[in-house]
């Protein structure tokens, strides 16, 4: 089955707005690629009261199964040099279809470093817009862009495109509740570090 992987920024030990909505819209057309959503939560250190309340919530939010990571290493500002080899380790054991990262801090330091480690196409900030094209037949997912300097407007049917997708998503209104509360999840070790190899 396909996986769609909706990173997911945690402030205040609750879900952020944008965070909420990426999840909504990854739920909103999981069913038309036949997908999973799984939501990744990279956090520091956190007790397990603390990890259960946000599972409820990221459960409602629309997440099908939720991986965390919380590690000494996450707890500060999201950068690729520390949550990159998390990122990696997840994008190679579900080879997702698309990954999406909300508008912001995360998604500008995030989504084009995995794009490159992934070979994905990468959707650039604040110009996306995802639809269920239901009109068509059958229903497409379309990865829509806001126009360009030039008035022209870019789009991708998941469907056709032979790579995965990474993209940002800029925040809109999210419904309160798509999923169910989720009352577990799947903890993940941080990745050791890749060796550098020995100069002779």
């Amino acid at each position: 089955m396909a996986s769609i992987v909706a990173y997911t920024e945690i402030r205040d030990a609750t879900i952020t707005a944008s965070s909420r909505f990426a999840l909504a819209e990854a739920r909103r057309v999981a069913d038309d690629l036949g997908a999973t959503v799984y939501s990744l939560l990279a956090l520091g250190p956190t007790t397990p009261d603390g990890l259960a309340a946000l599972a409820g919530e990221v459960g409602s939010a629309g997440a099908d199964r939720i991986l965390c990571c919380a590690d000494e290493a996450l707890q500060g500002p999201p950068l690729d040099s520390t949550h990159g080899p998390l990122l990696a380790a997840v994008a190679e054991r579900l080879k997702p279809t698309l990954v999406l990262f909300p508008e912001g801090e995360a998604g500008a330091e995030l989504a084009r470093p995995l794009a490159d480690r992934m070979d994905a196409a990468f959707l650039p900030c604040s110009a996306l817009e995802i639809q269920a094209a239901l009109d068509l037949e059958p229903a497409q997912v379309l990865v829509r862009c806001e126009r360009d300097d030039q008035g022209e407007e870019r789009v991708v049917r998941l469907r056709e495109i032979e790579r995965p997708v990474v993209a940002t998503l800029k925040a809109g209104n999210a419904p309160p509740a798509l999923g169910e509360p989720a009352s577990e999840m799947e903890m993940l070790n941080y990745p050791a570090p890749t060796p550098t190899p020995a100069r002779e």
